[in-house]
């Protein structure tokens, strides 16, 4: 007995989907069966549609049996002329998308996103060689995905086992793969390609303690002593690094025309700042009294500040130079591992928290919130204000 026309069905570019449920009895046995494409005959190349079978016979009542049935084909064949297909967790034939094609499409969006400034450049470069990595995993694989349906979470975790044990990454960089994971997942669930979240309950590595740490203040008298002979150029570095709090991208940007000797300021543009907005950060007397010794502002102000040598140039520099030459500068003090160049920054916070307050200390960092900034804060530091104690106000 069927409760719809026998042989009914669909067919999606030259490729039949599926067939409508048919319902059969005899005697105490009551079924249902239909038909509907198999996603690994896609895969393989030669699309076929497989049977899918459910029998009632474990409902006593005979009547009740067939009604069940006939309720069941309904069900079915409403799902089934929405798009949906049992064998593929996914709505619709959007899920049998070529898994690279959807990448590539994914590397157009980045790039559209990075031009309109939703994203930075820095972080295009970053997500473009992920997606590289994970093709070329997929690709060495003895059975790599083809289409994009088969992306599920043992796939996602075994890509994350390779880029923590294979590429020997650090647990944070682990992590920011998994980030970046869910934000492609997010992506394709977006556009209908994946009906769930391939990386729920894969969980985030435990984080051991910052191996980076504020320079002592006798390492920072070593360091100023040391460079006053060997490398003064690289000195005003560490300086404007350590008193501005800007980062070393944003340093390798800095213009000589970017530095008003009238304000004292350095200007920062939002093209380049992480939080990507226009900003000013003070320049200490001190710090420009190194600029004038070293003959800085002879040079003209399109110049970048910090070009190679560390020295004004009108090519400018990787940011790279200032990690670079802080390994050989870490070797000859006899400092730790733990004191990188970005310490400088760290210390330059704690510093003038202790000499102006959270809040300054707040606006030169330019973080978005005093919570940011009371991370960087000595115990000691973060205390009850004296000038407070005695206060009394209107209310």
């Amino acid at each position: 007995m069927s409760v719809l026309p026998k042989g009914h069905r669909a067919r999606y570019d030259g490729i039949e989907k599926f067939r409508l449920p048919v319902l059969k009895k005899g005697g105490k046995d009551v079924y249902v069966y239909f038909y509907v494409l198999d996603p690994e005959s896609i895969v393989a190349g030669s699309p076929k549609l497989v049977r899918l079978r459910h029998r009632f016979n474990h409902i006593k009542s005979a009547r009740e049996r067939l009604l069940a049935a006939r309720r069941f084909c309904e069900d079915v064949s409403a799902k089934l002329l929405s798009g949906w297909n049992p064998l593929v967790d996914s709505s619709g034939i959007v899920a049998l998308r070529p898994f690279q094609q959807v990448l590539d499409e994914y590397c157009i969006y980045l790039e559209k996103a990075q031009q309109d400034g939703a994203i930075r450049r820095d972080s295009l470069t970053d997500y473009l060689s992920r997606v590289n990595i994970l093709s070329a995993y997929n690709a060495q694989l003895a059975q790599p995905i083809s289409y994009v349906y088969q992306i599920d979470r043992p796939f996602v975790q075994s890509f994350l086992d390779y880029v923590y044990i294979k590429r020997n990454a650090k647990p944070i960089t682990r992590n920011n793969y998994l980030s970046w994971l869910r934000s492609l997942c997010s992506y394709m669930r977006s556009r209908g390609y994946l009906s769930s979240d391939p990386t729920e309950g894969i969980h985030r590595l435990r984080v051991g303690q910052k191996e980076r740490k504020p320079l002592e203040s006798s390492a920072m008298s070593q360091l100023r002593s040391y460079l006053q002979v060997h490398d003064p150029h690289y000195l005003l570095a560490c300086m404007v690094h350590y008193y501005t709090l800007l980062r070393p991208k944003e340093m390798s940007y800095i213009r000589i025309g970017d530095i008003s000797l009238r304000e004292q300021t350095i200007f920062i543009s939002g093209e380049y700042s992480k939080n990507h907005k226009d900003g000013k950060v003070t320049l200490p007397v001190v710090v420009i009294r190194q600029m004038i010794d070293l003959g800085v502002f002879n040079s003209p102000s399109n110049y970048y500040l910090f070009g190679s040598g560390f020295r004004p140039s009108a090519v400018r520099a990787s940011e790279k130079i200032f990690r670079d030459r802080w390994q050989r500068v870490r070797k000859a003090c006899g400092f730790p591992p733990s004191y990188k160049f970005y310490s400088l920054k760290d210390t330059g916070i704690t510093d003038t928290i202790e000499r102006a307050g959270l809040v300054v200390a707040k606006d030169q960092a330019r973080h978005s919130n005093i919570a940011i900034t009371s991370v960087y804060a000595r115990a000691e530091q973060l205390r009850a204000q004296p000038e407070l104690k005695d206060f009394e106000g209107q209310l």
